[in-house]
């Protein structure tokens, strides 16, 4: 069940902590640190040294965080709020959209949350126009970040990052500070399901159980939904393996309260295989409601 959002809001100087927090939450006290680096630093980096005109490269906010303090995913699951940034950049430069790694279950019972601990990097890929100058000196890529960080405390942060980045032309040059960071973590950024497995739901009463047929038999299996208040984040999930693949129950949120057709979200496998499902809802007999 959800508790409460222990995230923080940036317009609030002091945040009243409401009952339900001291009694079942963790992280029983909010508040807004007007320094940014508390608990952990935020960077913006590139991939490559500098940019070339018409040719994509990646940039990414690396988070690295004090030991026992996370950030959250997207979903943060019981508690908290992700990240979010406004980008600045150069005219003729575009960013995508920030792609996230795999999460990991942050357990702070009776609550837990969807994150990262120790170091993350959220990439976003740039398009640098086609018809920019060259030679007239660096340019700076900012973005203005905001984040909660949470252990007994959460603290909401602000900061603005930047990146001053020359604009050539020729052959990419990777950052060798940076390199092993950017490969590993595109290697964890979950990919689309091949389109060979079958992912399906049947409902219950009670839960969902997950069926993936990957074409193997699969021994550990987490799901992380993308869209919250559809399955309860702190229940233990279920996994048996099956000749094809595995099957999954997963506890309904008491908090649902109409069938859904999809459940959408990233399902990790045993080796940190990770992979984005969107499996069709098929209702029990015995089952009235998703």
């Amino acid at each position: 069940m959800r508790i409460v959002r222990h995230g923080c809001s940036k317009m609030a100087e002091t945040v009243l902590v409401p009952l339900l927090v001291l009694l079942f939450s963790s992280s029983a006290v909010c508040k807004l640190d007007k320094n940014a680096d508390t608990h952990g630093t935020l960077q913006l980096i590139s991939e490559n040294q500098f940019a070339e005109p018409g040719h994509k490269f990646w940039i990414g906010l690396r988070f690295t965080l004090e030991k026992g303090w996370h950030i959250y995913w997207l979903n943060p699951g019981d508690s908290g709020e992700p990240p979010k940034v406004n980008w600045e950049l150069p005219a003729g430069f575009r960013a995508g959209e920030l792609q996230w790694p795999a999460p990991h279950r942050l357990e702070h019972p009776p609550l837990t949350d969807f994150g990262y601990e120790d170091e993350v990097l959220l990439l976003a890929q740039v398009n640098p126009a086609a018809g920019l100058a060259t030679g007239g000196g660096n340019t700076v890529l900012a973005a203005d970040v905001e984040w909660v960080v949470c252990r007994e405390v959460c603290i909401a942060s602000h900061k603005r990052v930047t990146l001053p980045l020359a604009i050539e032309r020729g052959a990419p040059k990777v950052d060798p500070n940076w390199r092993v960071l950017f490969e590993r973590t595109r290697a964890q950024l979950p990919k689309p399901a091949p389109l060979n497995w079958k992912s399906t739901v049947l409902t219950e009463e009670k839960d969902f159980v997950l069926s993936i047929e990957t074409g193997a038999s699969e021994a550990n299996a987490t799901f992380f939904p993308l869209e919250e208040l559809q399955i309860e984040d702190a229940a233990p999930q279920r996994a048996s393996s099956t000749r094809r693949g595995v099957r999954l129950t997963l506890e309904k949120s008491d908090q649902l309260l109409k069938p859904i057709k999809n459940l959408k979200g990233v399902i990790v496998l045993g080796n940190n295989r990770a992979y984005l499902i969107d499996a069709p809802v098929f209702h029990n007999k015995r089952g009235t409601s998703s």
